[in-house]
């Protein structure tokens, strides 16, 4: 299993997802998630012989209904993407790692305290939320 693979194993652990888990791809219906890989610098610290420290960064994307903003549905919709985030850390917590063959995974972490606002849809019924997330892993 490729370390992309691992990930989408990993990330529909989740016990509230409420869609198919996406990979760089998305719908923007209410209730879909997807994982967005996201380009970064993938060595940390690299040691003699090829080997060191990386990073496997992504964003995961959410969807959520929006209204006018008039009732607290948005505040809630937020809320419970924060939750996903939440369960993130306790995964790091608890060192549940995704299982990346040949590696030796260190830490799974948001880059973020909250997730972003990143829009809605054309008709304006459903929010797009995300925030990112960084896997350190010896190799």
């Amino acid at each position: 299993m490729n370390k992309n693979e691992a990930m989408i194993e990993h990330l529909r652990q989740y016990p509230d997802i409420q869609s198919f888990l996406y990979f760089n791809y998305s719908e923007d219906e209410a209730g879909n998630t997807s994982i967005a890989t996201s380009y970064g610098e993938a060595w940390e610290k690299r040691y003699v012989g090829g080997h060191g420290i990386k990073a496997y960064d992504f964003a995961l994307v959410m969807f959520q209904p929006q209204d006018d903003g008039t009732n607290k549905n948005n505040a809630q919709a937020m809320y419970d993407v924060q939750k996903y985030m939440d369960w993130i850390d306790a995964q790091n917590k608890a060192r549940n790692f995704p299982n990346f063959e040949g590696c030796k995974v260190l830490s799974i972490e948001n880059l973020q305290n909250a997730p972003n606002f990143a829009g809605t849809n054309e008709s304006g019924d459903v929010a797009k939320y995300m925030f990112q997330c960084r896997v350190r892993y010896y190799e």
